[in-house]
């Protein structure tokens, strides 16, 4: 509930500050999980063209629904998938400017160094420790954890104690800084964070988690600069540190 409300409360702001916004300003949207990406590209931006980019992060579908509603967006970054086919249908973005652009990947990190760790065995990681995952319900990185698990015999309800389930792949974070878990299943893009453990967990029977960047409804001002941006060296570097792949056009 708690992320649910702070991102309402952040849109709130988005719809009394937009007008504020200049139109010299860039505004962007994306997932939580692009956050440090998306900001660190925005000053490389802002260094080059001097735009200054405002970045506001939500939920994929809760993004779409405030431009719907009118809030000031010029791009979006957003998970690929049924709610950006269905955005494009409804002409929330424009279709004829959505590219695939990112893909992320799942991680188990832990605040423990491991032997096991070259192994890559899910199962004999995890034995005998508290492992945290995102909510399955509103977190792609939850729905992919709660499927890696079942392959390694590992039932996620609450008759098992021995995973503990975060509001998101940040909460996943929270849950070991705080202690409340020796491990985590988050995105590598939250891995990226100062962990003891890092191990990349495997996608095989699984689609990838790809991103799309599209203009939106009812931009300000002329997005394909920055969008063009998005595929220069120093902007996929920035991606690249903060644990994303570029797909290539």
């Amino acid at each position: 509930m708690r992320i649910f409300i702070s991102a309402i409360l952040l849109w709130v702001a988005v719809l009394l500050t937009s007008p504020v916004a200049q139109a010299r300003d860039l505004v962007v949207y994306g997932e939580p999980t692009l956050e440090k990406a998306l900001r660190a590209v925005g000053t490389l931006w802002q260094a080059r063209s001097g735009t200054r980019v405002n970045v506001f992060v939500a939920p994929t579908g809760l993004s779409y629904a405030q431009i719907d509603r009118g809030a000031r967006c010029d791009v979006i970054f957003a998970l690929a998938g049924t709610a950006t086919d269905d955005a494009a249908r409804n002409k929330i973005i424009h279709a004829d400017t959505l590219r695939p652009i990112l893909r992320n990947g799942l991680a188990l990190v832990g605040t423990e160094a491991s032997s096991d760790a070259s192994s890559g065995d899910l199962a004999r990681l995890i034995a005998g420790k508290r492992l945290a995952i995102a909510d399955p319900e509103r977190d792609v990185a939850g729905t992919r954890a709660v499927d890696l698990l079942r392959k390694v015999g590992v039932t996620v309800d609450d008759s098992n104690k021995s995973v503990a389930v975060a509001e998101s792949s940040a909460g996943v974070v929270s849950f070991l800084s705080t202690n409340k878990a020796q491990l985590g299943i988050v995105y590598a893009t939250d891995a990226a964070a100062d962990f003891k453990l890092t191990v990349a967990l495997p996608t095989t029977g699984q689609p990838p988690i790809e991103y799309i960047v599209a203009k939106a409804r009812d931009p300000a001002l002329d997005t394909a600069p920055f969008v063009k941006f998005l595929t220069s060296p120093e902007a996929k570097a920035a991606f690249k540190s903060a644990g994303l792949a570029a797909i290539d056009e």
